[in-house]
C-alpha cells in the first residue's frame, strides 16, 4: 500500500516539479478551479469496483475557506490507506463564526457548535462516525491554554478541527514550502483518525506518527509517517 507521502513523490514527477497540481497548491485556497485531469492523483488509483454502502467512517468537512478539492483527495487517499471509508463534502457555511475577542483566533467549540446541523443531517453517518473538519483558520480552546493548536479534539461529539493556520514555511509560495504544508496537514489528520477513530495511544517515539507532544513545526516534521496500528495490506 502506497503512503500519502508517496503519492505526493509520484504527483511532483508527473507533472515535471511545476505548483499545478491540485493537491499541492490550494491548502490556502478555497475552491481552486479543477485541474486538468492528467494531473490528477486520482489517476494512480483504479475506481472503485462497486459504491461503498454503509455508514461513512470519516467525513472530512472542509470549511469555506478551505479547498473542497483537496478534502475530496485526501478523503480518497486516507480511504485507500486505513481501509475505511473517508469521505470529503462540499465547504461548510461559516456564517456568524466570529473570532474570539481581542484578537483572530477562533474557538473550535465554536466551529463544532455551529456544524451541529450539518453533523445531523448527513445521510450516511451513524453514531460510530467521525468528523474532521478542515480549516485555514488560527484556533484555539476558548480557555486559552496554549498560544494556538494545530488541531483540536472532542471525544464527546466525535469531532476534531485541523488548522493549517500555523503549517506555513517561508517562502510560502515555494513548490518546497506547499509540499511541507501538506505533509504537515496530512500526518495532523492521520493522526486525528488513527487516536479518535482508531483508538490508538500516543508514543514517546518520535518515529511514530503518535508521538507526544507536539510543540512546534520541528517536531511535526519530524514525525514518523505511520504508527504500527496500520496493517499491512
Amino acid at each position: 500500500m502506497k503512503h500519502l507521502s508517496m503519492t505526493i513523490f509520484l504527483l511532483v514527477a508527473l507533472t515535471g516539479c511545476t505548483t499545478n497540481s491540485q493537491y499541492t497548491q490550494p491548502l490556502a485556497l478555497a475552491d481552486p478551479a479543477p485541474a486538468p485531469k492528467s494531473l490528477s492523483t486520482a489517476s494512480l488509483y483504479p475506481p472503485a469496483a462497486t459504491e461503498k454502502t454503509g455508514p461513512v467512517n470519516v467525513y472530512l468537512i472542509p470549511l469555506n475557506d478551505f479547498s473542497e478539492d483537496v478534502a475530496a483527495q485526501m478523503s480518497r487517499d486516507l480511504s485507500k490507506e486505513f481501509g475505511l471509508w473517508v469521505k470529503g463534502i462540499v465547504a461548510m457555511g461559516t456564517q456568524g463564526l466570529m473570532p474570539m475577542q481581542g484578537g483572530q483566533q477562533y474557538a473550535a467549540e465554536d466551529i463544532f457548535e455551529q456544524a451541529k446541523t450539518v453533523m445531523q443531517r448527513l445521510p450516511e453517518a451513524d453514531s460510530s462516525t467521525y468528523f474532521i473538519f478542515l480549516t485555514n483558520r488560527d484556533i484555539n480552546s476558548r480557555a486559552r491554554n496554549f498560544r494556538f493548536q494545530f488541531s483540536y479534539h472532542d471525544t464527546v461529539r466525535r469531532c476534531s478541527v485541523i488548522s493549517a493556520a500555523r503549517m506555513h514555511s517561508e517562502p510560502e509560495n515555494s513548490l518546497g514550502s506547499r509540499q511541507q504544508l501538506e505533509s504537515r496537514f496530512i500526518k495532523m489528520t492521520k493522526r486525528a483518525i488513527g487516536q479518535m477513530v482508531l483508538g490508538w495511544e500516543r508514543s514517546s517515539d518520535i518515529n511514530d506518527l503518535m508521538y507526544s507532544p507536539i510543540m512546534s513545526l520541528d517536531d511535526i516534521d519530524h514525525l514518523g509517517n505511520r504508527h504500527p496500528g496500520i496493517p499491512k495490506k
